[in-house]
């Protein structure tokens, strides 16, 4: 779907914008069995070492890390889009109803940012992990993005709801320019940093989307289920400007112009990330200290 005049309207002067029935099971489903393979076979090894008590096959996608996770916390680590690189993950970056989306607020050349992570969000209570703070996209880039506009998409794979951790902005934030963080763990816009606006959860079912703009606050709230919430949040900018990772791959998934130019092909993208990886591990990803 293209966005209507008015839903353009309404996310320049809210900074996000809550999409439903965007996606659909034939959208989802081939990642989430990708995962789900992932993770069997991070069981399988587990078990084989003795570490787990249980492969816990028989639990469904939104419980079956988590109590692996229980029994060795580490099996929940380097799941990331750029680590797993899965070919299913690698579809869903150019997925064409994403991109028909992000063409509304990007225009017609659109790169997919290196900046993109797929969260499996554990259960607050059950691991004690740090909530994610108020903080700016546009906090984790270099500066040179400063006075550019950069999409981000945040597709929930599963119900993200008020319980297991939803999202949550100040609306017209992005008006209030860039703010200071600070790592408290985790970028964080301290609450003096913040303006005075009443944050907004935003509860969404999977196959919905929620849009921002890169200078938006926004967090996430505890995971207080006793399941794992599992989301992607992807970026998307115009091919002309600076991904904010210089030392991290861009990849043009779209282009009116240079349609001959597109870098859709999945083992480039394998072999350009793993070389990455390995030459920009020691490279400075944050402005702001720790």
């Amino acid at each position: 779907m293209h966005l209507t005049e008015a839903q353009i309207s309404s996310f320049h002067e809210d900074g996000y914008l809550r999409l439903e029935n965007v996606l659909g099971t034939d959208d989802l489903q081939p990642v989430i069995d990708e995962y789900s393979d992932i993770i069997d076979k991070r069981a399988q090894k587990l078990y084989a070492e003795g570490k787990v008590s249980s492969l816990h096959e028989d639990e469904p996608f939104t419980r079956r890390l988590l109590l692996l996770a229980k029994e060795v916390p580490e099996v929940a680590g380097n799941l990331d889009i750029m680590q797993e690189r899965g070919e299913a993950t690698f579809n869903f970056l150019k997925n064409p109803k994403i991109l028909d989306v992000a063409e509304s607020l990007c225009g017609s050349e659109i790169v997919c940012n290196p900046i993109q992570h797929i969260r499996a969000v554990l259960p607050h209570r059950a691991t004690g992990g740090s909530p994610t703070h108020f903080h700016q996209d546009i906090g984790v880039c270099w500066p040179d993005t400063d006075s550019y506009f950069m999409l981000t998409v945040w597709v929930p794979v599963v119900d993200a709801t008020l319980e297991n951790g939803c999202l949550a902005v100040l609306p017209g934030s992005h008006k209030y320019g860039l703010r200071q963080h600070a790592y408290t763990p985790g970028l964080n816009v301290p609450e003096e940093e913040r303006p005075p606006i009443k944050s907004k959860p935003l509860p969404v079912p999977a196959g919905g989307l929620i849009l921002f703009h890169n200078y938006t606050l926004h967090h996430a709230l505890p995971n207080e289920s006793d399941e794992v919430r599992w989301s992607f949040d992807l970026r998307y900018h115009d091919a002309y400007m600076p991904s904010g990772r210089p030392f991290y791959p861009t990849f043009l998934m779209r282009s009116k112009f240079r349609p001959d130019a597109l870098q859709t092909d999945y083992k480039t993208w394998c072999d350009r990330w793993e070389f990455a990886l390995m030459a920009g591990k020691d490279a400075v990803r944050y402005r702001w200290k720790r």
